[in-house]
């Protein structure tokens, strides 16, 4: 739902050119056994497939056992996986919170979709100007009107059940989505904004729904393919406690452009290549692969490529970029600086590409749910 800025670009290349010199998905080592102690899905509370993967670059096979998903590193203070974890929303039935299956279908085309959407070696982490603003409101929080601007998309709920619950100092994404997500816990809900505005005394908006936070997640929110806007969406808090227990959701360029498969519920794709991938597709990276043992691979890195392994990340929008990966945008955030606690992780500059993770040893999954 969203293109890159000529901003965006130029961090992006920017970025390609300080990582040039280290270590490539090429020189990553793989595991070749059981699974070390204090697996990610056992730090959660959940467990993850015991079968290896196949590389979609390579026929060979590894070694079976017990998928290799490391631990994840060490919590930062304040902030542990169990916290992360109560505070993750919708149900654990939802795909978001399911982990992947022991030895899941392949999508047939899995390995030409791969080879397209990892062709640049990067997943841009989208922290500040594409991240989510997330806020959090009570039933004491002022209520402020919403009118939504777009008609065509038929009813919009977030006007339907104005006054809405929007913090005095909530403010949508800087990008062109101007992205919002408000979450009132007592009342089960998640407000989601799509070019959210202040106006006057109240705002207005593109067009916005009401998400159950009990719910699936894939109601038909405010992206693409329908997911929630919350929805898989990396947290702050879950970089600061190097857990993320949820799939993520992903942006590319090589989203398919009229189909789409379960859970989504729509597409906003536009390829018509013959190896894109459609929205709501579920792609898992290689578990076999002990991420910690990458060469220079940043503790942030390490926890989105963890999640990846036991999760994974749907398809949930079009970029114009061959993979993006969903952030909350950090309190502490500037355009110059994505705030501390990313920072601090290693994720050092809006839509740093996360060189270090083997985007190449994704695969696509015949369905979600295996």
């Amino acid at each position: 739902m969203r293109r890159w800025s000529v901003r965006m670009l130029a961090v992006a290349v920017a970025a390609s050119a300080t990582v040039a010199c280290s270590a490539t998905p090429e020189q990553v080592p793989e595991s070749a056994g059981s699974a070390p102690s204090g697996t990610l899905a056992s730090a959660l509370g959940g467990t993850a497939g015991s079968a290896p993967v196949e590389s979609p670059a390579s026929t060979s096979a590894d070694a079976a056992g017990s998928t290799a998903v490391s631990s994840p590193v060490g919590s930062a203070a304040g902030t542990d996986p169990a916290t992360v974890l109560a505070d993750r929303p919708f149900a654990s039935t939802s795909p978001f919170n399911v982990p992947v299956v022991a030895a899941p279908a392949v999508d047939p085309d899995s390995a030409a979709m791969i080879a397209r959407v990892s062709r640049a070696g990067l997943g841009h982490a989208n922290l500040v100007e594409f991240g989510i603003p997330i806020y959090d409101a009570t039933p004491d929080t002022p209520r402020k009107s919403v009118q939504c601007t777009i008609t065509q998309w038929g009813p919009c709920p977030l006007a339907d059940e104005s006054p809405r619950p929007i913090p005095a100092n909530a403010e949508p994404g800087v990008g062109r989505d101007g992205a919002m997500v408000v979450v009132e816990r007592a009342a089960d809900t998640a407000d989601e904004y799509f070019q959210a505005a202040p106006d006057g005394t109240g705002w207005t908006t593109g067009w916005g729904t009401i998400t159950s936070l009990s719910g699936s997640g894939w109601e038909g929110g405010t992206t693409g393919a329908g997911a929630s806007r919350l929805g898989g969406i990396i947290r702050v808090a879950e970089i600061q406690a190097g857990a993320i227990p949820h799939a993520l959701v992903l942006e590319s360029d090589t989203a398919c452009a009229g189909s789409s498969r379960p859970p989504a519920v729509k597409t906003d794709g536009e390829s018509t290549r013959p190896d894109c991938i459609p929205e709501g597709a579920r792609l898992q990276l290689d578990p076999t692969i002990d991420v910690t043992a990458i060469p220079d691979i940043t503790p942030g890195e390490v926890a989105v490529a963890q999640a990846l392994q036991v999760y994974g990340g749907y398809l949930i929008d079009r970029a114009d970029t061959s993979l993006a990966v969903g952030f909350e945008v950090a309190p502490d955030a500037t355009p110059a600086n994505p705030g501390a606690v990313y920072t601090q992780a290693g994720l050092a500059w809006d839509y740093y590409g996360m060189p270090h993770i083997p985007w190449d040893r994704l695969r696509v999954l015949q369905t979600w749910d295996g």
